[in-house]
């Protein structure tokens, strides 16, 4: 009888304490997932905020500028201005809203949204040869997340090349290399500028930005350019 009350108690004890297991494995996977959702959240936030808030403020800018301008060739720049800001929020908006349909996606299908991009571009800027050029690599998933850098990243280089460079090229090559990483090379004929004078002045908000998010996704990003020698951006993803 005193073995049976033992092993009876000894058996109740385990299974106590087994449901208390399970029971606390659950509030802590409970506990991760309201952690996951609340990051996930600061980040679209960080992410809307970054994108759209600077367009936002560069369209605010300019139509301030506008009420004051009086000369007709600068009020004429800050109307095209605005047109390109009110253009980079319509963008920034659908790349969003696209990221976020899937938990992931396929470098190809990156690559489509990106000619998706570019290919539109042409109808309004007809003095610009836009080339793209070669394939992503076949088995190469992203997350959504880096998926949605990578195509940020590419739309803010040409941004930049068609605003400030005065290229008549602007070209963008896709290859695979062995290891399967994605290499992306964004480059132009235009004006070129100093890569150290740009990131220590105001005007080089557009380089900051595409250096941050290449170093959130984990992507190697390198730019080379100089005056008078066109730009060459690269992602190693």
């Amino acid at each position: 009888m005193t073995l049976l009350a033992i092993g009876f108690i000894a058996f109740l004890t385990y299974g106590i304490n087994q449901r208390n297991k399970r029971k606390y494995a659950r509030r802590l996977q409970q506990l991760e997932n309201e952690r996951q959702i609340k990051l996930e959240r600061e980040r679209i936030s960080k992410d809307l905020h970054d994108s759209l808030g600077a367009y936002a403020n560069a369209v605010l800018y300019n139509i301030e500028l506008l009420e004051k301008e009086k000369a007709e060739p600068k009020r004429n720049e800050l109307i095209g201005d605005l047109k390109f800001a009110s253009k980079d929020i319509i963008t920034s908006l659908r790349e969003t809203v696209w990221a976020f349909k899937k938990e992931q996606y396929t470098a190809d299908e990156c690559l489509l949204r990106i000619r998706n991009f570019v290919l539109p571009l042409s109808r309004y800027y007809q003095q610009i040869h836009f080339i793209i050029e070669g394939e992503a690599p076949v088995d190469k998933i992203l997350h959504y997340t880096r998926a949605l850098n990578v195509v940020r990243i590419v739309q803010e280089a040409v941004t930049n090349s068609i605003k400030h460079s005065g290229a008549s090229t602007i070209q963008i090559i896709s290859a695979a290399t062995a290891d399967n990483k994605w290499d992306l090379t964004i480059q132009d004929n235009g004006a070129g500028f100093s890569v150290n004078e740009l990131k220590e002045s105001e005007k080089g908000n557009g380089l900051h930005n595409m250096e941050h998010r290449a170093a959130e996704a984990g992507f190697q990003f390198s730019v080379q350019s100089a005056p008078h020698n066109g730009t060459t951006i690269n992602i190693m993803i």
